[in-house]
């Protein structure tokens, strides 16, 4: 994945934030092993000791009164009943909305380290989503 890629996926998930605020569902669910503010390493862990497949994507926050979203590159763990996050409590997902990667990046890992948390501008999300012809 180059640089290029994983700004091009941020994009993609602002575009998808905005259809839908609320993104895929998570449940927290309490791992003994999880360190703070450690997702990546803490989904594999997860999955390696308890099944499941790691899954890439990003949280998107928004408060309303805010101009831009941030975007946090975000690991959780896809099983048998929907997707968990390992890492973060109930109270702190509350906010954020969780979007998959669209396509597997194999350096994801890597360009979430370089890049913690991108701003977009909420203006520029929509004309994300509204494409070069200016349509919904």
């Amino acid at each position: 994945m180059t640089e290029q890629d994983f700004h091009a996926a941020v994009d993609a998930a602002v575009a998808r934030w905005h259809q839908d605020h609320h993104g895929e569902p998570l449940t927290s669910v309490v791992f003994a092993e999880a360190q703070p503010a450690q997702c990546h390493a803490n989904a594999a862990a997860y999955a390696t000791r308890h099944g499941g497949e790691v899954l890439h994507g990003f949280l998107v926050q928004y408060p309303h009164a805010w101009p831009q979203v941030w975007v946090m590159p975000h690991s959780v763990v896809r099983t048998g009943q929907g997707l968990i996050d390992v890492t973060l409590s109930p109270d702190e997902l509350r906010g954020l909305g969780f979007f998959a990667m669209e396509t597997a990046m194999t350096n994801f890992v890597d360009m979430a380290k370089r890049f913690p948390r991108e701003i977009r501008p909420v203006a520029a999300a929509l004309l994300i989503r509204m494409g070069p012809d200016n349509r919904l």
